[in-house]
């Protein structure tokens, strides 16, 4: 009598789909991560991309399967996770500066008065 075993396939593509889409999703997160204004999308990628791989790494074990695919997706996600919070804080800080500059140059000083002018004429031409 020949036994099948129409488990092992099965078991050879555990985690598979999840690997290819974390390893996918890790990549264009990476992609996406070097664009300045972009961090904040490169890092909701990347963190959707690592949990599919850690996923995908989980069953991949149990099963005995390859793992490259989900190392792959895990790396790429957390490159691009490092690259878009170093440009979210670079952004940060440098809004931060743009602020401070201003707020030291006066010119904030000089829109306030001609602020204050325009009431006074508005308030002028109210009155009559």
């Amino acid at each position: 009598m020949e036994q099948n075993n129409t488990n092992a396939p099965a078991n050879a593509n555990a985690g598979k789909g999840m690997g290819i889409a974390g390893m996918i999703l890790g990549i264009v997160a990476i992609i996406v991560s070097f664009v300045p204004c972009f961090g904040w999308w490169a890092i909701v990628l990347a963190v959707v991309g690592l949990v599919l791989s850690v996923v995908s790494m989980s069953q991949a074990k149990k099963a005995g399967a390859s793992k490259g695919m989900a190392i792959a997706g895990m790396i790429c996600s957390i490159l691009a996770i490092i690259i878009g919070s170093i440009w979210v804080f670079l952004i940060a800080k440098g809004a931060d500066m743009a602020a401070e500059a201003i707020q030291n140059s006066g010119a904030l000083d000089s829109l306030n008065k001609a602020m204050d002018q325009l009431k006074e004429i508005t308030d002028t031409t109210q009155a009559h």
